[in-house]
């Protein structure tokens, strides 16, 4: 059984990869959106098909704001109407209030915030009125332990913990929304694997989580139609730690 489709931004690597990965094993079709990967993309959405649902490709950069905003609307011409989305592509780049730079907050805002709110209402507009749609943001547990670290990102992660909160109650009953915050899962370009591990066995639970289950945590959220307005922290409670600054500075050799 088909669950509808999905279109998954930053869907062919990483974190987006495994969500594309899962959805499909759980019978939702999905586009794979790419900025520079279209290879790794292509790959991906073979691999999708392997369980049974269809697939397709597209390519945006989400921070231009015309390519995004018809984004939506050429996935739906490739594979039909698109009933889900999961923001999961993202700007991280360093700064703090030393270094800020209005070119790298604008960066951040317009990829990681104005470029999904573009994308929730391109949904919307082509989401046939007897079709419900479901939409989880990826964020960030970082949204529960600020630092002053990557300052124009966690702002920027603020602001869609603001939208997904508001566009609860604007979107219902036809649309659900929701978002999963991961604690740290991968290396990110400033991270050795070495401090990567180093802190996630800081964790309370003693490791980080993996891609597969923040995976299921947002499948969790599509299929369940009772819950939105909510956030899902998949850190296995680094939140908790109430870092003083990220873990880079506070783990790397």
């Amino acid at each position: 059984m088909n669950k509808g489709t999905v279109v998954v931004t930053g869907g062919s690597k990483r974190i987006g990869k495994a969500i594309c990965m899962n959805l499909a094993k759980n019978g939702f079709s999905v586009v794979v959106h790419y900025r520079e990967s279209k290879n790794e993309a292509q790959s991906v959405a073979e691999e999708i098909e392997t369980f049974g649902v269809s697939s397709s490709i597209v390519h945006c950069d989400l921070s231009d704001e015309l390519s995004t905003s018809t984004m939506i609307n050429r996935a739906n011409e490739k594979i039909g109407e698109i009933q889900g989305l999961i923001n999961n592509a993202s700007v991280f780049e360093y700064d703090d209030i030393s270094n800020f730079e209005k070119n790298k907050w604008d960066l951040h805002m317009s990829v990681n915030g104005k470029s999904q709110l573009i994308l929730i209402n391109s949904l919307m507009n082509q989401l046939s009125e007897n079709n419900e749609g479901s939409i989880v943001n990826i964020s960030d547990q970082k949204i529960a332990s600020p630092n002053p670290d990557y300052l124009s990102y966690t702002a920027s992660r603020f602001a869609m913990m603001g939208m997904t909160n508001a566009l609860a109650l604007g979107l219902a009953p036809r649309v659900r929304i929701n978002s999963v915050a991961p604690g740290h899962t991968l290396a990110s370009p400033d991270q050795t694997d070495s401090g990567l591990i180093k802190a996630q066995k800081q964790s309370p639970l003693g490791r980080g989580p993996t891609p597969d289950e923040i995976a299921e945590s947002v499948t969790f959220l599509m299929n369940n139609k009772s819950i939105t307005g909510q956030t899902i922290f998949v850190d296995c409670g680094e939140r908790l730690l109430s870092r003083k600054r990220d873990i880079v500075f506070e783990t790397e050799e």
